[in-house]
Parts: C-alpha cells; structure tokens; sequence
C-alpha cells in the first residue's frame, strides 16, 4: 500500500510538519501550512465556513 503524504517542506527540506495558518476570505476561512523552519506557506484550498472570528479568547490548557 502507498501513502500519500505531504509532510516535507518542498522549499527547505525540513522534514518535521507544520504549523497552520487562518485567513479570512469572503466570509470563509482559509486554512494553510507554513513551514517553522524557511516560513514558506501553502495553500491547499482547505476553506470552512465553521470559524466565526478570528479573536482569540482565554479557554482551557491542555
């Protein structure tokens, strides 16, 4: 079995994942990677309606 998996910085090699960001778009919100070591980013077209604000707010630890 193959697995698809983007998980390698194309732009630096690293190796580790990464982080996400949040982008409000026409009253959606656009989710992509960026890369923690070189800062690249990328979008791969994930969009949600779910996230009303991008405010953050003191909640729960974990």
């Amino acid at each position: 079995m193959v697995t698809e998996e983007f998980r390698q910085c194309p732009n630096c090699g690293y190796e580790r994942g990464f982080h996400v960001f949040f982008r409000k778009v026409k009253g959606k919100t656009r989710i992509g990677l960026i890369c923690p070591n070189c800062g690249q980013s990328y979008d791969l077209g994930w969009l949600t309606t779910g996230i009303k604000t991008l405010k953050t707010e003191s909640g729960l630890m974990y």
